[in-house]
């Protein structure tokens, strides 16, 4: 099975963002089976070699994905399994004319629109959000718990909830029948990452 279908098979679990490999190798370990490489202020050398060894950590892992944020020359150059791109990045258009037919791409919306042109043209999820304010994006577009079911409803493709979801809040975001969850700060500055996502883990097998 390659990493395209894979993805559109995956039981509903935690979308996980890495900008170091140490970090990388933690969420791994402790059961992240969806790897963003997201790094904005990496200059493009850097932020290749570090692609590099995510991509090989993930590899480690046949039951993982890695996906490339932004960066489509170098997402294709080190054959990672992905690439997401936002609404603000390279047209996804333009994206999906150069990708190979079994590459994930995933793309950013904030409306039901933006979500269905995006599945009309062939993206292989859609990150919808932000769901919540969040401080790890402050300007970004709040689309709230509507909105998100609203995509959901709308698209026959896997929806990435994003933005704000805490341990609080994601019983409201699974309710809507979003496929997976994107927790950065929840996530990744949990003292213990793996008891983290073993917690998410058992609140998703609950249904919320």
């Amino acid at each position: 099975m390659n990493k395209k279908d894979l993805f559109k098979t995956m039981r509903r679990g935690i979308y996980c963002f890495a900008d170091t490999i140490s970090l990388c190798k933690e969420l791994l370990n402790g059961g992240a089976r969806i790897i963003q490489f997201r790094d904005k202020s990496a200059e493009d050398e850097e932020f290749y070699r570090k692609a590099i060894e995510m991509c090989a950590l993930v590899r480690q892992y046949d039951d993982a994905v890695f996906i490339v944020n932004d960066r489509v020359d170098i997402a294709l150059e080190i054959g990672a399994d992905g690439i997401h791109v936002g609404q603000k990045d390279e047209d996804f258009h333009e994206v999906l004319a150069r990708l190979p037919e079994d590459m994930v791409i995933g793309v950013s919306a904030n409306t039901v629109k933006q979500a269905m042109e995006a599945e009309m043209a062939g993206a292989t999820y859609i990150g919808a959000g932000s769901v919540f304010p969040t401080p790890s994006k402050p300007d970004a577009i709040v689309v709230g718990i509507d909105t998100l079911e609203d995509i959901v409803k709308n698209v026959n493709v896997p929806v990435v909830a994003i933005g704000g979801i805490t341990m609080e809040n994601i019983r409201q975001a699974i309710k809507t029948g979003a496929h997976h969850f994107a927790m950065i700060s929840e996530v990744n500055n949990a003292k213990d990452i793996a008891g983290r996502l073993k917690e998410l883990s058992e609140i998703l097998q609950q249904g919320g």
